[in-house]
């Protein structure tokens, strides 16, 4: 063990050119499948509206968008399963074999939506077998984050983790742009003409995209911190209840940390879509273009926080984030109408602010959190465990609070009570969170 700590004490201060070109082939490697996780992830709620009314008829439109988000967080109960596998793929196999398989079973989830039959075609069948796929999904994303993020860290220089890091996050965004795009490109070309196939096409996408993806994910290889491990002996045998005996602190913390941050992510990147649709009434195409231009600005400045978290660390730069949410959520989202686009665009890009310092300050965090043997481990898990909250609970909550009081304003409280458990939390850590770069200097 001491040689362990001998060789990882020594590897942390090294910057050689080859580490530095390593670092940028891991970085592109596990950010382009980290694209397809969340393009396909992310399908399912930019075209949900759609989805309801051909998997969920009925006489009432919101019970139907309603047991849409159910399915659509259905995804996120299931998560954590898939961090507890993948994580242990990860650590025990290695970061390549587990970023392999996560891609694998997105892309092939993704495409088997894009080939299901409606429910006017085979009845009940056709959500029981939406939802098998979902979950499936699920499985998938669960150990895509954690495997991804702790593959990029093992890479980078330290003094630029955060920079190399918050590609993660920058291009699942773009993923979710991507998304966005073909949803409403394909509502705007099928919806009238050939309805069935304005949800289908951006699923079916999948498939090329996981295509590409194995074969750079193919043409990488392990860390050498993980390769270390393997070679010495230092594998943990049994990753998951290491976790729970040795980390329980630090497995919190990422856990609460990573709620807030989901929760800003689906609230303000993907519920935002159905809540133009069905709440504010805006057209469908118009909405995937809106949601489009606003998270590929934010998929461009994800990275420029990278940059400047690598210089303030993760703690300043989350207390930014958190009191922004406070600031901007209720004006920014009472600029958002049908009446005019322009106006909607810039009230969602301005939201962006504070979603993009919370991805960068949280995802430098992360994988400090932990060490090498259990990293994959604790980051899919508690990644995930926070994502069933923030992510799959809350579009549905904000769904009925609408409809229960009449009140179109309630995501913004719903961030903006976020940004409030945020700095709570904040105060809570008196010392640097893991991840600060200034130790580094």
């Amino acid at each position: 063990m001491e040689q362990a700590v001998t060789y990882a004490a020594r590897f942390e201060s090294e910057a050689t050119p080859r580490r530095v070109r390593e670092a940028k082939k891991a970085t592109v490697a596990a950010s382009f499948g980290t694209f397809l996780e969340y393009y396909d992830f992310s399908c399912y709620g930019y075209v949900a509206a759609m989805l309801a009314t051909a998997f969920f008829p009925g006489d009432n439109p919101t019970a139907s968008l309603l047991s849409t988000l159910a399915v659509f967080g259905s995804a996120f109960i299931v998560r954590p399963l898939g961090g507890i596998l993948f994580g242990h793929i990860g650590d025990r196999y290695g970061r390549k074999t587990a970023l392999l398989a996560t891609v694998l079973l997105m892309g092939l989830a993704s495409t088997g939506i894009g080939l299901l039959p409606t429910y006017a075609s085979i009845g009940v069948a056709a959500p029981a077998l939406l939802i098998t796929l979902r979950l499936l999904q699920g499985l998938s994303a669960g150990g895509e984050i954690g495997g991804a993020a702790s593959y990029i860290r093992e890479w980078a220089p330290p003094n630029r983790r955060a920079l190399y890091i918050s590609f993660i996050p920058g291009i699942a965004v773009l993923g979710k742009a991507t998304a966005a795009g073909l949803a409403g490109m394909a509502a705007a070309l099928f919806a009238t003409s050939a309805p069935d196939w304005a949800w289908r096409v951006p699923f079916l996408v999948a498939l090329p995209l996981m295509l590409g993806c194995l074969w750079i994910r193919l043409r990488i290889e392990d860390s050498p911190e993980f390769e270390h491990l393997r070679n010495t002996g230092g594998l943990a045998k049994a990753p998951f209840a290491e976790l729970f005996k040795a980390y329980p602190g630090s497995l919190f913390k990422l856990m609460m940390f990573a709620m807030v941050q989901t929760i800003g992510t689906y609230i303000g990147t993907v519920y935002v879509a159905v809540y133009m649709k069905t709440v504010l009434r805006i057209p469908q195409s118009q909405v995937g273009f809106i949601v489009l231009i606003a998270v590929t600005c934010a998929a461009v400045l994800i990275p420029v926080f990278g940059f400047v978290t690598d210089r303030l660390g993760a703690k300043r730069t989350l207390a930014i984030s958190y009191s922004l949410y406070i600031a901007l959520s209720y004006p920014m989202y009472a600029m958002m109408g049908p009446e005019s686009f322009n106006l909607t665009v810039l009230a969602l890009v301005v939201t962006m602010l504070p979603y993009t310092m919370c991805q960068a300050g949280s995802y430098l965090m992360y994988p400090e959190l932990l060490p090498t043997r259990v990293r994959s481990t604790g980051v899919s898990f508690g990644h995930s465990f926070g994502s069933v909250i923030g992510g799959g609970l809350m579009p549905f909550l904000a769904t009925m609070l609408i409809d229960s009081f009449g009140d179109i304003m309630i995501p913004t409280y719903m961030l903006m009570a976020n940004g409030m458990l945020g700095l709570v939390m904040i105060l809570c850590v008196r010392d640097a969170l893991p991840g600060d770069a200034r130790k580094y200097r």
